[in-house]
């Protein structure tokens, strides 16, 4: 990933370091779609951030002061008290140069916080966040009784967003297909079940397909630069080299908490099979013929459950004589299919009501005869998705974990997929990448599933480094890298050496008649 793209002008005028950074602010006062601009010269304080969150997605906030001596800035607009409102941010440098519009935030729930100091001194405060804090309320309303449920889907393509989840799940927030900018990961998914809000769901598929999960100003939402897509990357591009006169401020820090030397993957994924039975009547009394066939004694006397309104017959499989809940089936029987199945002797057996759309686990039927008789089959076939519980991916460096000791993580998520990625199952693929990412190389090491032991390799395209202990660094500039991004690659150029890092973190500062501040976190790779 790079920094986004800018005028040359102010490519050029960012080199040079000479002209003073300036901040532009249009806010929606009123709430109409109308944007009015901030007097420059009212911009007291202008602090914005960003930060990649562990949950694996990335968000920005903000703080913005203006000076409100003569009370031009009304509070809120036609009464209110303006949270929710739409501002945007714009970054130049020196005069007579372009605009690059950065950042698209919004006002916070406190709303336009009218400051009053000594004497005749006013000031207006703002608290800024981006989209993502909106996501993160889409589910307050829902009922949680109904959660949505997806089938057969492809984690993200554009091309398709009825069978995207990235669309989707954008899709319950009002978030269309135009509004995402997004690669093509086709890694399917059987089933998908939302519980959570919809900024977490979505940064928890980042997470599992290393994706950058971001509510950009070019689109509402971006989901792109995974190693899983189908569009290629050029992983080696550098967007900026930090050197020495520009730099005012140079911390190193260790890292030691990142290193893992052994990496415990447990998961539940469903699993969908080929069309079979999924109910079959076995409610007591049953009896036996001669053969030892089962059979179920339908009798005036005795008013069966099945023989009721509402009876819910539970999808279920036998899997090596262990019977598994079916947590969804599709391409059930029809009734025609479901009459053709029974199997009884004496009287008439048929079903009353036959109920297969309203849940997807399970039939709501009546089974009735009308006279006594004996029922030696009543079955429904479909085609059933199961969860497979607790599979497990287990992979160490042994050379490390022989040097230094177990130093094991224990991971657990969503979203995993058994699909073969690079020669592997994806959960296993992501493993990998995770333990070289957390050692720093990819070394000769055993693959422990399910206590089966194989010898394994790297995943195609991935690099080994020697173990080492992880750094990170914080860097600040007076340049004006206002178009700097979470996830770009930098390099930092010392007098002893030269690394390589991914920024995680930013602040942009701008103050009234002071310099410009951008301060970077940065990861240190391999």
């Amino acid at each position: 990933m790079k920094f986004y793209d800018i005028d040359t002008a102010l490519v050029e005028a960012i080199e040079k370091g000479d002209s003073p950074v300036r901040v532009r602010i249009s806010l929606d006062w009123s709430g109409t779609g109308f944007y009015e601009t901030v007097f420059e010269h009212d911009i007291i304080e202008a602090v914005f951030y960003g930060l990649k969150e562990v949950s694996g997605g990335t968000t920005a906030r903000g703080e913005v002061l203006l000076d409100n001596t003569y009370g031009t800035y009304a509070c809120g607009g036609n009464g209110g008290r303006g949270a929710g409102r739409e501002v945007r941010i714009s970054f130049s440098l020196g005069e007579g140069l372009p605009w690059f519009q950065r950042f698209v935030l919004y006002v916070d729930d406190n709303g336009f916080q009218d400051i009053r100091g000594p004497g005749q001194r006013r000031a207006l405060r703002l608290g800024l966040h981006d989209r993502s804090a909106l996501l993160r309320k889409t589910e307050n309303s829902r009922d949680w009784t109904h959660p949505a449920v997806f089938t057969y889907l492809v984690i993200c393509d554009k091309t398709q967003a009825e069978k995207s989840l990235v669309h989707l799940i954008a899709k319950r927030a009002g978030i269309e297909s135009g509004d995402i900018d997004c690669a093509t990961i086709p890694i399917t998914l059987p089933y998908v079940k939302l519980t959570k809000n919809t900024w977490t769901e979505l940064s928890e598929l980042a997470k599992t397909y290393r994706a950058h999960l971001e509510c950009a100003p070019e689109k509402p939402l971006v989901f792109a630069h995974s190693p899983y897509q189908q569009e290629t990357e050029n992983i080696d591009d550098c967007s900026y080299t930090f050197q020495g006169d520009k730099i005012f401020y140079l911390r190193e820090t260790a890292r030691a908490e990142l290193y893992r030397n052994t990496v415990r993957l447990k998961i539940n994924i469903p699993v969908a099979l080929e069309k079979q039975e999924i109910w079959r009547y076995d409610d007591p009394p049953v009896l036996y013929d001669t053969n030892l066939t089962p059979m179920y004694p339908f009798r005036s006397t005795v008013l069966r459950d099945v023989q009721q309104q509402g009876y819910e017959a539970q999808y279920r499989i036998k899997d090596g004589g262990t019977e598994r809940p079916v947590i969804y089936a599709d391409q059930i029987d029809t009734l025609e299919e479901a009459m053709e199945r029974l199997d009884f002797e004496g009287g008439t057996f048929a079903y009353s009501a036959y109920d297969v759309t309203t849940h997807h686990e399970k039939a709501l039927i009546t089974l009735n005869t009308e006279t006594d008789g004996d029922l030696y089959r009543a079955a429904i076939y479909g085609r059933p998705i199961v969860l497979d519980l607790n599979r497990s991916c287990f992979l160490r460096d042994s050379e490390a974990v022989q040097q230094y000791g177990t130093a094991a993580l224990n991971v657990s998520g969503s979203y995993f997929s058994e699909m073969e990625v690079n020669g592997h199952p994806h959960y296993e693929d992501w493993t990998m990448r995770e333990l070289a990412e957390r050692s720093g190389k990819m070394p000769s090491m055993a693959f422990f599933q399910n206590g089966v032991s194989q010898n394994e390799t790297p995943p195609k395209g991935m690099v080994t480094a020697p173990s080492m202990a992880r750094r990170e660094f914080t860097v600040k500039t007076h340049r004006g890298l206002f178009h700097a991004r979470i996830g770009a690659r930098v390099q930092i150029e010392t007098s002893k050496e030269t690394l390589r890092g991914t920024i995680n973190a930013f602040s942009l500062r701008y103050r009234r008649d002071v310099a410009f501040v951008a301060a970077f976190r940065i990861s240190e790779e391999f």
